[in-house]
């Protein structure tokens, strides 16, 4: 398979739009101004799973700074840009040459890139041998969100949604010492229940033989997540770096999706060089159920009709497991093993299992070792009565100075089942049904200059249930970062992606039948950064896409792009986002995603398919040192349709809208 094959004929119609692009923003070349490094992470997939726990994760450390002098490698990893040879390296830098005082340090250490991504959540506060004691003070801070879409939902309109026009979100984190509260209380647009879904957790972190205690809402993440991933926030496609599982065993669940959690208490003891972490979850959740037994475990968190009212928690699960852990530490090797085993159980038998009515076992073994520069890092893992065997291995290293490489191979069985898993893949996060192998790296080309690379080929035992014949693909993408001068940045995006769809096809006699259809999908996106002043950045972006599916019949070609341009102000208390967007594509095959920015721990990415045009308006104000108002209105106008949606969720108009308001309070 070519990397980038020449583009089909239909594709040749937008060939010269990007060079004239790139000419036009390059003459408008300003002092360009930084662009927030989570945020460009976010942008580079169509799907990058539940962001909004990682930014509460982050939130938390900016305010609880990770002390430099004291760290371990643990508490460093908590930082998601951070490598494990990153972290060896400012914990072996303090131990042989004394503490670090200031960022300036860093920069020595792990770069002057890496140092700006992550200094914002590290305190250099020096060491006292003898701190004075100062009163423990309570610290915190409160969410609040509003969100209504104009016009309104035909559900709404008709009553088959019970509830009204709107979305609440209240969150508040409360902090004393070593001890942490967080409380979520959530209801979507047509539900009835101001209190649809609500959590609470509280949090014990300390340092000495109780490592960590939570009771309520928390989720598990061990080895590489074929057990136990709750927390994978990245999926594959975001970080060409990202395979890893990174990040504490155990973590408070503060998120609003209502799905991917535990329920009940766990702790991690420190029993060095072992750890020792046990957990137990007695949880309600949502689920279809046919000739008695669990279907679907549904996701969705929506509870607006009497279908779906009927579905909540109408299913109970049990969980207990526990998790042991060795630090190695000899010679050049670093880092731990361990195993895991747990169990599970059903009040209502899941059809995944065979309609087992007991427990079911699962368990697995884990490594993450580093070996001077070299990490190593895999987990192998049994679920069921037939003990299917699902396992991914990686090794992780510096290519030369500069370029940073892991390479991951991955075999999960067809029967393996975890409910609680969060596997590295391109589609089996459950870590079942999928082979693949994996290179990725990034790497500093010249000093303005950064690549980052990877090439995925994938394998899927079983196409889907109406088609059980295996299917291949494959994916590679290429990310360009070039900084020509503080005042101009451009970022480049090339995807080459082959993979088969299960579509029903219908001959010339009548007959309906399911078959594989190989899709090619080329997709070229530029963004270019620019600044016009130190309160005004622009952001230009060109991007198309083109998909070419082989049916039985004859090929189908589909293509589309899209354009926008960005402003951003900010100006002392007040800042203000605004962008105008164009699209236009063939069908859904070729849609446009697009991320966009939105009120404080909201993560929004859009799809874009159809012909239309959208804006959207950010604006937010800083009232008080810890107090600050945003509100967000964006709109869309579609060329091709007389409708938005379908079903309940269809709104009568070509036109849709929504507004969200907003404010934190932090003290």
């Amino acid at each position: 398979m070519k990397l980038f094959p020449c583009f089909s004929r239909q594709q040749h119609v937008a060939a010269p739009f990007f060079p004239a692009f790139f000419c036009f923003s390059l003459f408008f070349s300003f002092p360009a101004a930084a662009d927030d490094d989570l945020e460009a992470l976010f942008d580079q997939s169509d799907m990058p799973g539940d962001i909004e726990q990682l930014l509460l994760e982050l939130q938390q450390l900016k305010q609880q700074k990770i002390p430099v002098g004291t760290a371990t490698r643990e508490d460093l990893l908590l930082i998601p840009f951070l490598s494990l040879d990153d972290a060896g390296k400012i914990i072996d830098f303090r131990d042989n040459r004394g503490p670090l005082t200031s960022a300036d340090q860093l920069v020595e250490i792990i770069g002057a890139e890496m140092t700006q991504k992550v200094s914002p959540f590290l305190s250099f506060e020096p060491l006292r041998l003898k701190v004075p004691k100062k009163k423990t003070e309570i610290t915190g801070n409160w969410y609040s969100r509003y969100f209504s879409e104009i016009p309104k939902r035909r559900g709404i309109i008709s009553g088959k949604y019970r509830g009204d026009n709107y979305k609440l979100y209240n969150r508040l984190s409360v902090m004393y010492g070593d001890i942490a509260v967080n409380g979520v209380m959530e209801k979507d647009v047509g539900e009835p229940d101001i209190d649809d879904f609500t959590s609470l957790s509280v949090v014990f972190s300390g340092s000495g033989f109780l490592k960590q205690f939570i009771a309520g809402n928390y989720a598990v993440n061990i080895g590489q997540g074929l057990l136990f991933g709750q927390s994978r926030y990245l999926s594959k496609g975001v970080d060409p770096l990202g395979v890893k599982l990174t990040g504490r065993r155990l973590k408070p669940y503060t998120s609003s999706a209502e799905n991917g959690f535990m329920q009940g208490a766990a702790a991690t003891l420190s029993l060095e060089p072992f750890e020792f972490t046990a957990f137990y979850s007695h949880n309600l959740i949502d689920a279809s159920i046919k000739d008695g037994q669990v279907t679907t475990i549904r996701t969705s968190g929506y509870h607006r009709t009497e279908s779906e009212i009927d579905h909540k928690d109408n299913v109970t699960e049990r969980v207990a497991g526990v998790n042991l852990l060795y630090a190695l530490q000899s010679g050049m090797f670093r880092g731990t093993v361990g195993g895991t085993w747990a169990r599970y159980r059903y009040s209502v038998p899941l059809e995944d299992t065979g309609g087992d009515k007991g427990w079911i076992d699962i368990g697995g073994v884990e490594a993450d070792v580093l070996m001077g520069k070299v990490n190593l890092f895999a987990e192998a893992a049994l679920s069921g009565s037939d003990r299917n065997l699902s396992w991914i291995g990686g090794i992780r290293f510096p290519l030369a100075a500069g370029i940073r490489t892991v390479l991951a191979v991955r075999d999960y069985h067809n029967a393996f089942f975890s409910p609680f898993a969060g596997a590295f893949a391109e589609r089996a996060d459950d870590a079942a049904n999928e082979e693949g192998y994996y290179i990725g790296l990034e790497s500093k080309i010249l000093k303005n200059l950064h690549l980052g690379f990877y090439y995925d080929i994938f394998r899927f035992h079983e196409l889907g249930s109406r088609y059980r014949l295996p299917s291949t693909g494959d994916e590679s993408k290429i990310f360009l970062t070039w900084k020509q001068s503080p005042a101009l940045t451009a970022e480049l995006l090339l995807q080459n992606q082959y993979k088969e769809k299960a579509k029903k096809i219908r001959d010339g006699t009548g007959l309906e039948y399911y078959t594989p259809v190989p899709f090619t999908s080329n997709r070229v996106r530029l963004d270019v950064i620019t600044g016009i002043s130190e309160m005004l950045a622009l952001r230009t972006r060109g991007e198309v896409k083109f998909v070419e599916g082989e049916y039985p019949g004859g090929e189908d070609y589909s293509e589309g792009w899209l354009v926008y341009q960005q402003a951003s102000v900010k100006k002392g208390p007040l800042a203000f986002t605004g962008r105008y967007t164009r699209f236009h594509t063939d069908d859904y095959d070729s849609a446009v995603y697009v991320y966009e920015n939105d009120l404080p721990l909201v993560f929004t990415i859009r799809s874009y398919y159809g012909k239309g045009e959208a804006v959207f308006a950010l604006l937010s104000l800083e009232l008080l040192e810890n107090f600050s108002l945003s509100a967000r209105f964006e709109k869309t106008w579609y060329g091709d349709r007389d409708k938005y949606g379908s079903g309940n969720d269809e709104r009568d108009t070509n036109a849709p809208a929504s507004y969200h308001l907003g404010c934190v309070l932090r003290f």
